[in-house]
């Protein structure tokens, strides 16, 4: 069996991302849906429930009294606040112990980095048109799962990886690709595609090391971007991270300038610091 075989093969056996998120996500497409809907659902996973109910009494938000029912903190959230709370609390499980190690991560890095990414693909996504916010957050968020189950094959790799990135001037993901006959984005679309996640974030997460992806569909050209502009602010870089192609072209399409950018990178930090403690970072 060849190691490309090996890792798909992988794959099919990874743990189903859980049914209430994935239902909750289905639901919140629906402009009509309403709390009470969506509390049927999620009152069935004591997890998410928990998660819900703890995040919305957190000082992040600020309310004046506890809220102790389910269906009062849906009202509260909203529905964009409530996709990013359950899609991060259901990844996080994903991100836990030393999962990057084979990409020179230390723990919590890979996590760190997921975050980041997502909150700037969020805070980007006002300058895309044809992307929401809560679809742009959870793409950014999953963009780097195909690393949690590649990891362990990096690491038998990693050596001769590195001497390809650094005596040819190649990208990690081509050296990646080249030894293992596949990369971490291929892989989290394949991952993603299992899951059921939409086809629009599973090409974001499959796409977003491709070179040409500014040129891309509007959601992979921004989890391209926030990437890129996460890993050049140094949040969770790996090895990997330090032997990525900058892309600097294409902003233009979108109409971001360079004041823009600096902006949502300076919100980013901001933002990124309150809810660290919230997302267990």
């Amino acid at each position: 069996m060849s190691r490309m075989e090996e890792i798909l093969n992988l794959a099919k056996s990874v743990p189903p991302f859980p049914k209430v998120a994935r239902r909750v996500m289905e639901l919140l497409r629906d402009p009509r849906t309403d709390a009470r809907s969506l509390a049927e659902v999620i009152q069935y996973d004591q997890v998410i429930t928990a998660n819900v109910l703890k995040i919305c009494n957190a000082p992040y938000f600020g309310l004046a009294r506890k809220v102790s029912s389910l269906r009062e903190a849906l009202v509260v959230l909203g529905h964009e606040e409530l996709k990013d709370i359950i899609i991060a609390s259901s990844s996080a499980k994903f991100y836990q112990g030393e999962v990057g190690a084979g990409y020179a991560l230390e723990q919590g890095d890979m996590w760190k980095h997921s975050v980041a990414s997502g909150i700037l693909a969020k805070l980007l996504v006002h300058k895309i048109k044809d992307v929401d916010a809560a679809t742009a957050f959870t793409a950014g968020l999953l963009h780097d799962i195909g690393k949690r189950f590649l990891s362990n094959f990096v690491a038998d790799d990693f050596e001769r990886i590195m001497d390809k990135v650094l005596k040819e001037k190649r990208s990690f993901v081509e050296a990646e690709k080249e030894f293992l006959g596949v990369n971490h984005a291929e892989l989290g679309g394949v991952i993603l595609k299992r899951w059921g996640f939409p086809t629009d974030i599973q090409q974001a997460v499959l796409h977003h090391h491709d070179p040409g992806a500014m040129g891309r569909e509007p959601l992979t050209a921004l989890v391209a971007l926030s990437n890129t502009l996460v890993i050049s602010m140094g949040i969770g870089v790996g090895a990997d991270g330090l032997a990525t192609k900058m892309r600097g072209e294409g902003l233009a399409r979108f109409g971001i300038t360079r004041a823009h950018l600096d902006l949502c990178m300076a919100d980013l930090f901001v933002e990124l610091e309150e809810v660290g403690e919230l997302l267990q970072l």
